[in-house]
């Protein structure tokens, strides 16, 4: 659907602002160059809608998002998008929706990314998931005549989004969310393998030990990026960056799926290669926008402004070499994978293995408690680098933690649907083996959280990297390593007897 250019103008303005629960119609008229009441005919004559009844749509949609996605009250939500009551705000949802908000919330109806005009995506209630037919119709009744097209509503991810500290999966749960998905942030770490993953480089303090993209063996980074797709049934599509890559490539790449509305999850962009979400361009995609972990980091500052809706907005992208490659979750393909296949890809991301100078799976924890023996690395260090092994260690903590604890949940929920047999793909007989992993799991977590308050808490920042350099911190470090590599060693077990 088409409207002209104006209208476009007006409905990107209402997407903007549609989270701060009012919209500036004095602004508005500065923006537009025309008075609230020509802005107001214009928009009804060409889209058969009062703006009133348009904005209040948009924000209730917007809200009914946040009921599915968030913990936020109906009275938060009332609050925020404008209305004065829970009343007020209950009557025109249950008139908009045909629900109340919490049996909006309980019901959960398919919701994500809709066409609202052309260059122009917003949330929307769906009567189906999006299939490759449904793209190319909508793509053939369409012309393309803009340099832009935005989606607007994407979650917002940041560290802490989704309760995870892993970037991928974090992105990943806000574009899945934006597409019609109800999977959480559990679920997805779970699909893609990086839940049970661990690695360590035994010639080095590695910063990149815990990357997601270590988590199957060398050459298969792609594996864990288009995991998570096969787990939904949607394609997947990624371009890697090579040196006889060009930016026209990456930009041909991002346009075509970002006009199709699904938003790309790229690295870099903004900073280091760490996935971030691209969600929208302009100037004909030399020019991106979206959500990334170093937007409001200092040190980037330099690099980025920002639209009005939040996101960052930056033009020198292909400059930053650490913007690496640039993937997508596409329409629904096929059936999704498994419980066979997801466990199967557990007990190959946690196998003992050698690859390369890294140590991954069970094997990777000889080689951490092993380089925190060496008493020598310790002793005379200078302060930063005793600061990168300090970060080290968090990182594999923290990688225990998040990864860990994802798993204890998503076999705590196996188990509970095992001993309901409400679900075909879960077999009963398997229950007392989903407790226990969610028990074992469960406990990896927990030795992992005492490891990481060894050196201190939140406060004693300054403090961890000396508190490493302490000997009987270390040993005591080391004696948690070889519990949970026990514990690994117990889940491994019970995974491959599942999968047999």
């Amino acid at each position: 659907m088409s409207y002209p250019l104006h209208t476009r103008a007006i409905m990107g303005y209402v997407e903007a602002h549609i989270q701060e629960g009012k919209i500036d119609y004095t602004e508005l008229e500065g923006r537009m160059g025309f008075s609230y009441a020509h802005i107001r005919d214009f928009f009804k004559r060409h889209t058969g809608i009062s703006l009133g009844n348009y904005v209040r749509t948009r924000q209730l949609l917007a809200s009914a998002f946040e009921l599915l996605h968030t913990d936020k009250s109906v009275m938060d939500l009332a609050l925020a998008y404008g209305f004065s009551n829970h009343e007020s705000y209950t009557r025109a949802f249950t008139k908009a929706m045909g629900r109340t908000p919490s049996a909006f919330r309980k019901e959960r109806p398919l919701m994500g990314t809709s066409e609202l005009t052309e260059g122009l995506y917003g949330i929307g209630l769906l009567s189906r998931k999006e299939r490759r037919s449904d793209v190319e119709m909508r793509q053939k009744e369409k012309y393309q005549n803009s340099d832009s097209t935005i989606l607007y509503g994407v979650p917002k991810v940041e560290w802490g989004t989704y309760g995870g500290s892993t970037p991928y999966p974090i992105c990943l749960k806000a574009c899945a969310d934006y597409l019609g998905e109800d999977l959480d942030y559990a679920e997805i770490l779970v699909a893609c393998g990086g839940a049970f993953r661990f690695t360590w480089n035994e010639e080095m303090w590695d910063m990149s030990n815990v990357d997601i993209y270590h988590t199957f063996t060398e050459g298969g980074e792609e594996t864990v990026y288009s995991y998570a797709a096969k787990a939904l049934g949607r394609e997947f599509s990624m371009l890697g960056r090579t040196e006889s890559t060009t930016k026209e490539e990456f930009i041909d790449f991002i346009k075509k799926h970002i006009d199709e509305g699904h938003p790309c999850i790229a690295q870099g962009i903004i900073g280091p290669p760490e996935a971030c979400i691209i969600t929208g361009y302009r100037d004909n995609g030399n020019t991106l926008l979206g959500w990334n972990f170093f937007q409001n980091d200092p040190a980037f500052g330099g690099v980025v402004s920002f639209d009005e809706c939040g996101y960052f907005v930056c033009d020198n992208w292909w400059e930053n070499t650490d913007t690496q490659a640039v993937m997508c979750l596409g329409p629904v393909e096929e059936e999704p994978i498994g419980m066979k296949e997801i466990l199967k890809t557990a007990a190959e991301v946690m196998t003992g293995r050698q690859d390369g100078p890294y140590r991954k799976g069970v094997a990777g924890y000889d080689a951490w408690a092993k380089m925190l023996s060496e008493d020598s690395a310790f002793s005379g260090e200078n302060e930063s680098l005793l600061f990168e092994k300090m970060l080290c260690q968090d990182d594999a903590t923290t990688c225990i933690i998040d990864g860990r604890g994802c798993a204890a949940e998503y076999f705590k929920r196996l188990a509970e649907r095992a001993s309901e047999g409400a679900d075909a793909d879960v077999n009963e007989k398997n229950t007392e083996n989903y407790k226990l992993l969610a028990e074992l799991f469960a406990k990896e977590k927990s030795l992992a959280e005492q490891t990481w308050s060894l050196l201190g808490g939140w406060d004693a920042m300054e403090q961890r990297p000396a508190k490493l350099a302490e000997k009987a911190v270390r040993e005591r470090a080391r004696e948690y390593i070889k519990q949970i590599e026990g514990l690994e060693e117990k889940c491994l077990k019970v995974l491959k007897e599942l999968c047999e």
